[in-house]
Parts: C-alpha cells; structure tokens; sequence
C-alpha cells in the first residue's frame, strides 16, 4: 500500500477569529490537492480564500436555488456537418439569482459535488428535459434524442436506473429519446461502477455516452469494452490535432477505430468552418458548438426549431 501526506497550511493572522477558522481554510487548502497527485502541501491564499467564500454562498443557497427554481436548463443543438440539420440536443444546467446574476457551472456543480447535492440536480434537468419531451409528443412535434450529463456520484446509488425510467414513465416518453453522458475522467477513474451503470442503462433502453474523449485518458481497454453508443471527442483533442499533419492523422484513425467498434461518433466545441471540415475529412460527421449554436433557453430553442414555444 501507498500511502501519501497531503498537508494544508494557514498562516494564522489577526483577521482570523476562531481555531475552528483556520482548521476549515488549512483544510480546504489541503482538499485543493487531490487534483494534484505529486503535490503534498498547499498553502492557503487569496484565491483559495475567495473559492471558499463563493462555496459557502452556494451552499447557504442551494435549498432556495431548488425550491424557487433558480436552475434553468439551456439546450445546446447537435447537427449534422453534412447539411446542418438538427439531429439532437444536450441539456445543461445554469443558476440565476433573481436580479439576473448568475453563477457559472464550473463554480456551482464541483461544490455540489461536495456537498453531494448533484444527483438531486441531475434528476432535476432530467425531469426537465422529459417534460419538454412529453411537449413535443403532445404537439406531434418531430423528436430528436436530448443527452443529459450524469455525476459520477450515481455510480454509488442502486436506485439511478430506476428513478430515470420512473420519470420516464411518468411522463410517457420512450427510454431511446435520452441519452445519459459521463466523462472519459469519472470513467476512467471508477471503470467498475460505471461500466455497471451503463450496462444497466443500455438493458433499460436508454442510450450512453462518454464525454470528453481525448481530454486526458482514452484508454483503449476502456472504450473497446465498455457498453457505449455515441464517444464525444473533446474539443482540445480537436484542437490539438488540427495544427499539425501527424495530429490529423492520429485524429482520422482513432474516428475510424471507433466506428469500426460500433460507435456514433460526435465532435464538441466546434467553433469554425476549417475545423467541421477536418472532421469530415476525417470520418466524423455530427457535431456541436459555437459554429452552429451557444446553449440556449429551452424557449428560444423551440422558437428556432418549431417556429413556437407554445
């Protein structure tokens, strides 16, 4: 066994109060490491000082933020790179405060992360998502399948599948119209617990899929065994490979490897021409991002779509 030190260090000043006080900021310092696996110490700053501010404000506001629903999901389209139709949605989530202000995903989801809250936001854009679902098929709209991120938290609760297809249920909507993601990292680093889920999932009719491939593991064992539909190619392994020839060719054999193993395969963070272009030079020909649409209102993709949001 590997055992390691991890340290957080608080120089005591006269601003701090309590013992208690300086306990939370060395701690907090020290949690700041687990990120880093070959620091061992971390000393308290401003910035740690401001995060940990910022935390304890979304903390003391979670509960309104539920109940007075502060959360809006935003949809971001998915096209075809062929012709620029509409071939699905990923939801994600923002946080409004009532004067419009709001606090950014990458500062609210780790701190309910911590705090273990995720999963009830989950569930919450979920809902959302078969809500507006059960919208369409009301109004005999055309359907295209909505993927929705899923902490890896889930992973731990027996009940995950069965709470997704009771709301499924509830709202009468077919389990293939949604797609759960879970990145390549939570992948990577809990495969048993998530190759589970996903197998049950799959068995449930609800399509997977793994983000962020390319962002730092893709580990070849883990996408030739795991029970996936779609791999999400990251944009920095987009960016990464569309500067250099050697880049391009290690892009188009991994999108080959990965159809030839049955996956869809979808780019994100498509921001120009030239690079929509690379990916269909390179055998990928669905995509999502600035080129073709920001995340936008439930509301506002209705209007663009259906040409209504009533």
């Amino acid at each position: 066994m590997k055992l390691r030190l991890s340290s957080g260090i608080y120089h005591v000043t006269g601003k701090c109060q309590t013992a208690t006080e300086a306990i939370d900021a060395a701690n907090f310092a020290r949690k700041s490491l687990l990120s880093q696996p070959h620091a061992t110490a971390a000393l308290y700053n401003e910035e740690m000082a401001a995060k940990q501010q910022l935390e304890r404000i979304i903390f003391a506001n979670a509960n309104t933020a539920f109940t007075e629903k502060y959360f809006k999901v935003f949809l971001q389209p998915k096209f075809s790179l062929k012709d620029n139709t509409l071939i699905g949605a990923e939801a994600l989530v923002r946080w409004f405060h009532d004067d419009g202000s709001q606090i950014y995903p990458n500062q609210f989801i780790p701190a309910l992360e911590d705090n273990g809250r995720i999963t009830e936001l989950d569930f919450f854009v979920f809902e959302c998502v078969a809500k507006f679902l059960a919208k369409n098929n009301k109004l005999g709209r055309k359907q295209v399948p909505i993927s929705i991120n899923a902490s890896v938290q889930h992973t731990y609760n027996d009940d995950t599948v069965q709470r997704y297809l009771e709301i499924l249920e509830r709202y009468q909507i077919e389990p293939s119209l949604v797609e759960i993601e879970l990145t390549e990292t939570a992948t990577a680093q809990n495969y048993d617990k998530v190759y589970q889920l996903f197998d049950e999932l799959r068995h449930a009719g609800i399509k997977t899929s793994l983000d962020d491939f390319g962002a730092g593991y893709s580990l070849v064992n883990m996408v030739v065994d795991i029970p996936i539909d779609t791999v999400k190619i990251d944009r920095q392994l987009l960016l990464s490979c569309e500067t250099s020839v050697k880049g391009r060719i290690f892009l188009k054999n991994s999108i080959a490897m990965l159809h030839s193993l049955g996956y869809s395969i979808i780019c994100e963070g498509v921001e120009t021409d030239a690079q929509r272009q690379l990916l269909m030079d390179c055998g990928c020909y669905k995509g999502q991002g600035y080129l073709f649409s920001r995340p936008i209102p439930i509301s506002e993709y209705e209007a663009r779509f259906y040409g209504t949001n009533e």
